[in-house]
């Protein structure tokens, strides 16, 4: 039963580092713009502050 639960962690461990990598070589930045909001836009909300 031990033995069991420790190759479980192996693999899992590994497998999880082996995704971790992928993720972090393949995923990319990128910058984006958010225009500030007009000021009327206030009025549309329902919970105003």
């Amino acid at each position: 039963m031990l033995d069991s639960k420790k190759l479980v962690a192996k693999v899992a461990k590994s497998v999880a580092e082996k995704a971790l990598r992928r993720d972090a070589n393949s995923t990319t930045c990128v910058g984006v713009y958010q225009p500030k909001a007009p000021a009327n836009l206030e009025q549309f909300k329902k919970n105003s502050k």
